[in-house]
């Protein structure tokens, strides 16, 4: 995936342990934030087999995503993975939203 809103795709599976590891995370209803500050933008959308078959994790990683960008432009630069939650698809878009501006919030990872 290219660079959406001046976000890089998060590939190597090294970068992905490391921020597993060093990160600081927030549970909310719909998916878990990770964040680790770093000088560049970088971002994954992950939903495992859990959340269910191809079609509803392909739509959760949608959701997740356009939530993201939709409060991009108020978040620091860093690292973020967001893991889809099991019954992401039942939560309207607006909770979503809702959801992960209170993570970033809480994390301290807004302007």
């Amino acid at each position: 995936m290219g660079c959406l809103a001046g976000f890089e795709s998060l590939s190597d599976s090294r970068e992905f342990s490391q921020v597993y590891k060093e990160a600081s995370k927030w549970h909310c209803d719909a998916c878990v934030v990770f964040y680790k500050p770093t000088i560049e933008k970088k971002l994954a959308v992950v939903a495992s087999k859990k959340v269910g078959k191809a079609v509803v994790r392909n739509r959760a990683k949608r959701l997740l995503r356009a939530a993201f960008f939709s409060i991009s432009n108020e978040l620091k630069d860093g690292t973020y993975i967001m893991v889809a939650k099991n019954g992401i698809t039942e939560i309207s878009f607006d909770k979503i939203c809702k959801n992960l501006s209170w993570s970033t919030k809480k994390m301290g990872c807004l302007k």
